[in-house]
């Protein structure tokens, strides 16, 4: 009954990730184009550097209503005030305001993580270690078939009905999202807040300072972010050259290859992932990614092309939405509840998206020296993954260190 329980959650979570995701391929497109068209793809680091200080804002939000209101009624909240805000923003778009696309393209980096890593946490509160090995990729697959259509459809619409209409459709999606995890909250239930005595306002800071795995799980995911930053900024001014004056015709490539890139790593997700969870050594699991990576980039730093760089973003997200998710969310599965609803959301929240607001910061700071950091977006992501690597070895010795010590 306890394993049929657990699948019956990890499905239903699934499914309201798959509602965002289909959701969140419209407005990720559409928002990326509105702000490139009105501000120049020069300009994404600039937008992406106040990242940190919108998802400080955000997660201090998210703390006082789940100390107000629990885990089940934030998400309900959070996912249906998502969708007013998308709403809020298309009307701006269509009325002319310039100075929302900004707004719109901040939003929607902080908005996705928020939900998902939500659904996550309260999987991780209902799973064992054991039946997460088996579910984690079949929930990730799901999750990516929300994907996998959202980008399809964008492909196939984007051209004929227009980028800012992509809005509506992904405000939508967050209808159906809310109700399908707040069901599963109702018939599950919720798991208790044991909020620690003095720790009720906590974000979860304290967390990372006497946990050394999330410790080392922030510095990992601050890396992964910073490959994830340059090689997206590298691949969208290689598509602004080759686009130049066509943006719905963009919107629509953009589309194609997020849901090409969505659809393919279902392989990943539905077979691979539960094969090397359940035959292959935790370490082992997390050292490949970070191989696969440098190779992928030293190819695109010896051959530049919208092909070489191309690959190397698409294997970096292809790995991101799935072999790295379910080996990451393992590490939480054993951990308290405010390590799993606070210090989660900073890791998985803040360090996502901090990693490249800060990674802008540091762009644009060398751009007003007069760098041309175009030019070297590839060797940061070589550097940075070569840390990711690196880090694997420390993060992996202190969490089988744990797991030990709990078994004894």
């Amino acid at each position: 009954m306890k394993l049929s329980r657990d699948y019956q959650v990890a499905a239903l979570m699934a499914a309201a990730a798959m509602f965002t995701l289909v959701g969140y391929e419209f407005i990720r497109s559409a928002a990326t184009v509105l702000f490139k068209t009105a501000y120049g793809s020069q300009n994404l680091p600039l937008v992406m550097a106040v990242m940190p200080v919108v998802v400080l804002a955000g997660l201090w939000l998210y703390s006082r209503i789940l100390n107000r209101f629990g885990p089940r009624r934030t998400l309900l909240i959070t996912s249906l005030g998502s969708g007013l805000v998308i709403f809020a923003c298309y009307l701006l778009v269509l009325n002319g305001a310039k100075w929302i696309t900004p707004v719109l393209f901040l939003f929607k980096e902080f908005y996705i993580v928020l939900l998902i890593e939500q659904y996550w946490s309260y999987i991780n509160s209902s799973l064992t270690s054991s039946s997460a090995k088996k579910v984690n990729g079949p929930v990730t697959g799901i999750a990516g078939l929300g994907g996998a259509l959202g980008g399809t459809l964008v492909s196939l619409t984007a051209a004929d009905y227009g980028t800012e209409t992509m809005l509506i459709f992904a405000a939508v999606a967050c209808v159906p999202a809310a109700l399908v995890s707040n069901f599963a909250y109702g018939r599950f239930g919720e798991p208790e807040m044991n909020v620690a005595s003095g720790q009720k306002d906590s974000m979860g800071w304290h967390f990372l300072r006497t946990n050394k795995t999330l410790a080392y799980l922030l510095a990992i995911v601050l890396a992964s972010q910073l490959v994830s930053a340059v090689l997206d900024y590298k691949f969208q001014g290689l598509l602004s050259a080759e686009y130049a004056g066509k943006p719905d015709e963009e919107t629509a490539f953009q589309g194609w290859f997020f849901g090409t890139l969505n659809t393919s790593v279902l392989l990943l997700q539905f077979v691979i992932t539960p094969l090397l969870m359940s035959f292959v050594a935790l370490r082992w699991v997390h050292i490949l990614m970070p191989l696969v990576h440098v190779c992928a980039i030293s190819w695109a730093i010896l051959d530049t092309s919208v092909l070489s760089v191309g690959l190397a973003f698409f294997l970096f997200k292809a790995f991101d939405y799935s072999l790295f998710r379910s080996a990451k969310e393992i590490l939480y599965v054993p951990l308290s509840f405010d390590e799993r609803y606070r210090a989660k959301e900073l890791i998985d929240v803040f360090g996502y998206r901090t990693g490249k607001g800060a990674t802008s910061v540091i762009i644009v700071a060398l751009q007003n020296l007069g760098v041309v950091m175009s030019n070297y977006y590839l060797a940061a992501a070589f550097a940075a993954t070569s840390l990711w690597l690196v880090l694997i070895f420390p993060l992996t010795r202190h969490a089988r260190a744990v797991k030990q010590d709990e078994a004894a």
